[in-house]
Protein backbone atom coordinates (compact mmCIF):
# COMPACT_ATOMS: atom_id res chain seq x y z
CA UNK A 1 0.00 0.00 0.00
CA UNK A 2 1.61 3.57 -1.21
CA UNK A 3 1.99 5.87 1.92
CA UNK A 4 1.34 9.35 1.94
CA UNK A 5 5.14 11.20 2.75
CA UNK A 6 5.44 13.83 5.81
CA UNK A 7 5.78 16.48 3.06
CA UNK A 8 2.82 16.14 1.60
CA UNK A 9 0.70 16.02 4.59
CA UNK A 10 -1.51 19.27 4.98
CA UNK A 11 -2.40 21.31 8.13
CA UNK A 12 -5.54 21.01 9.62
CA UNK A 13 -6.63 17.79 7.74
CA UNK A 14 -7.81 13.86 8.76
CA UNK A 15 -6.03 11.13 7.45
CA UNK A 16 -6.38 7.01 7.67
CA UNK A 17 -2.93 6.23 9.76
CA UNK A 18 -2.05 3.02 11.33
CA UNK A 19 0.91 3.40 13.95
CA UNK A 20 4.66 2.35 13.88
CA UNK A 21 6.03 -0.24 16.25
CA UNK A 22 7.72 1.35 19.09
CA UNK A 23 5.27 4.21 19.51
CA UNK A 24 3.75 5.22 23.54
CA UNK A 25 0.44 4.08 22.12
CA UNK A 26 -2.07 3.83 24.83
CA UNK A 27 -5.34 3.82 22.90
CA UNK A 28 -4.54 1.94 20.04
CA UNK A 29 -2.33 -1.09 19.03
CA UNK A 30 0.56 -0.44 16.32
CA UNK A 31 -1.17 -2.03 13.08
CA UNK A 32 -4.49 -0.94 13.70
CA UNK A 33 -5.87 2.03 11.44
CA UNK A 34 -7.52 4.59 12.86
CA UNK A 35 -8.59 7.91 11.85
CA UNK A 36 -6.15 11.35 13.00
CA UNK A 37 -5.47 14.90 12.38
CA UNK A 38 -3.04 16.74 11.81
CA UNK A 39 -3.11 19.13 14.21
CA UNK A 40 -1.40 23.10 14.69
CA UNK A 41 -1.92 23.15 17.82
CA UNK A 42 2.22 24.16 18.83
CA UNK A 43 2.30 26.13 16.09
CA UNK A 44 1.27 27.03 12.33
CA UNK A 45 4.82 26.14 10.70
CA UNK A 46 4.95 22.34 9.63
CA UNK A 47 8.06 21.83 12.03
CA UNK A 48 5.66 22.22 15.02
CA UNK A 49 2.73 20.33 13.78
CA UNK A 50 1.79 17.05 15.64
CA UNK A 51 -0.89 14.17 14.95
CA UNK A 52 -3.63 14.33 17.44
CA UNK A 53 -5.91 11.53 18.12
CA UNK A 54 -9.13 11.38 17.12
CA UNK A 55 -11.12 11.25 20.43
CA UNK A 56 -8.75 11.62 22.72
CA UNK A 57 -6.12 14.83 23.54
CA UNK A 58 -3.06 12.40 22.74
CA UNK A 59 -0.60 14.14 20.41
CA UNK A 60 2.57 12.43 18.64
CA UNK A 61 4.95 13.36 16.34
CA UNK A 62 4.42 13.00 12.39
CA UNK A 63 7.16 10.42 11.86
CA UNK A 64 5.39 7.80 14.07
CA UNK A 65 2.51 6.87 11.77
CA UNK A 66 2.29 5.99 8.43
CA UNK A 67 -0.80 8.11 6.54
CA UNK A 68 -2.27 5.82 4.22
CA UNK A 69 -5.14 8.36 3.00
CA UNK A 70 -6.71 11.64 3.39
CA UNK A 71 -10.39 11.46 4.87
CA UNK A 72 -12.39 13.59 2.32
CA UNK A 73 -14.09 16.63 3.40
CA UNK A 74 -18.30 16.50 3.02
CA UNK A 75 -19.66 17.92 -0.18
CA UNK A 76 -20.87 21.30 0.60
CA UNK A 77 -24.62 22.03 -1.00
CA UNK A 78 -25.00 25.65 -1.95
CA UNK A 79 -28.17 25.66 -0.73
CA UNK A 80 -26.47 24.71 2.73
CA UNK A 81 -23.80 27.74 2.81
CA UNK A 82 -25.33 30.79 4.85
CA UNK A 83 -26.48 33.69 2.55
CA UNK A 84 -24.92 36.52 4.75
CA UNK A 85 -25.29 39.77 3.28
CA UNK A 86 -22.69 42.31 4.28
CA UNK A 87 -24.09 45.74 5.44
CA UNK A 88 -21.68 48.65 6.24
CA UNK A 89 -21.89 51.24 8.66
CA UNK A 90 -22.41 54.25 6.47
CA UNK A 91 -25.58 52.71 4.83
CA UNK A 92 -27.01 52.93 8.81
CA UNK A 93 -29.30 56.48 9.45
CA UNK A 94 -28.70 57.53 13.41
CA UNK A 95 -31.45 59.22 14.69
CA UNK A 96 -34.77 60.42 12.93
Amino acid sequence: MNTISIDQLEASRFYWARRKPNTTATTAEPGDIEVVKVSTMFGAASEFWTVAVVGSDEHFDLAAFEFLHKVPSPPQAAQHRPNLTVISASSHQVGG
